[in-house]
C-alpha cells in the first residue's frame, strides 16, 4: 500500500506542479490517477462508495491548486534568498510538504482511512515536517527551515503564517 499510494501522490504533485514534477500536459494522468486512487480505497473501505469519494477528492484539486499557489507566494515573497517561484516549488521542503499536506487533508476530510497518514509520512520522512492530514491550514502558509516541525491533528492556522524548524503545534502532554 505505502508504495502505491507514492506512485499516487507523484501523479498527484504532477498535476499541481506539472513543469517541476510531470509532463507539461499533465491531464492525461487523471484518469491513472482516479483509478489507482479508487481501487486503494475501495479496499480500504468497502462499503463506500468510492467512485464518489475519489470523485470528490479530485473535484477538489482545483482549490488544491489555488491554496498551493498561495504558499508559493508566501514562501517566495517571505524568503529574501528566495530566487523564484520555481525555486521554491522545486527545492523548499516546507513547500514540499503542506503540497503533500493539502492533498492529504482533502482524503481526511472525506472520511478515507490510513491514505492520508501514509501520505503525511511520505512528506515527514522526505523532509523532517510532520503535519498531521486532521490539522487545518489557511492559506498563505510558508514554512521555513522546517525541519522538526510537528503541526497536530487539532491545529488550526489561519492565513498568512510564517513558522521555523523546531516548533510544534497542537500537541498535549500530560
Amino acid at each position: 500500500l505505502p508504495h502505491r499510494i507514492t506512485v499516487v501522490v507523484k501523479r498527484l504533485l504532477a498535476q499541481l506542479h506539472p513543469c517541476v514534477y510531470g509532463e507539461l500536459n499533465a491531464s492525461s494522468e487523471i484518469s491513472i490517477i482516479a483509478d489507482s486512487l479508487e481501487k486503494e480505497i475501495a479496499m480500504l473501505m468497502p462499503d463506500a462508495d468510492a467512485h464518489a469519494v475519489t470523485s470528490r477528492f479530485l473535484s477538489r484539486l482545483p482549490e488544491v491548486r489555488r491554496l498551493v499557489e498561495t504558499d508559493v507566494t508566501a514562501a517566495y515573497e517571505g524568503d529574501p534568498a528566495a530566487t523564484s517561484r520555481m525555486e521554491v516549488v522545486m527545492a523548499y521542503p516546507g513547500l514540499y510538504a503542506v503540497t503533500i499536506h493539502r492533498l492529504a487533508h482533502e482524503l481526511y476530510r472525506l472520511g478515507v482511512p490510513v491514505i492520508p497518514r501514509i501520505m503525511s509520512e511520505l512528506a515527514h520522512s522526505k523532509t523532517g515536517i510532520d503535519i498531521h492530514p486532521g490539522a487545518t491550514i489557511g492559506e498563505r502558509f510558508f514554512i521555513d527551515h522546517g525541519t522538526g516541525v510537528v503541526i497536530g491533528e487539532t491545529t488550526v492556522i489561519g492565513k498568512n503564517v510564517k513558522i521555523y524548524q523546531g516548533v510544534t503545534l497542537g500537541a498535549l502532554s500530560f
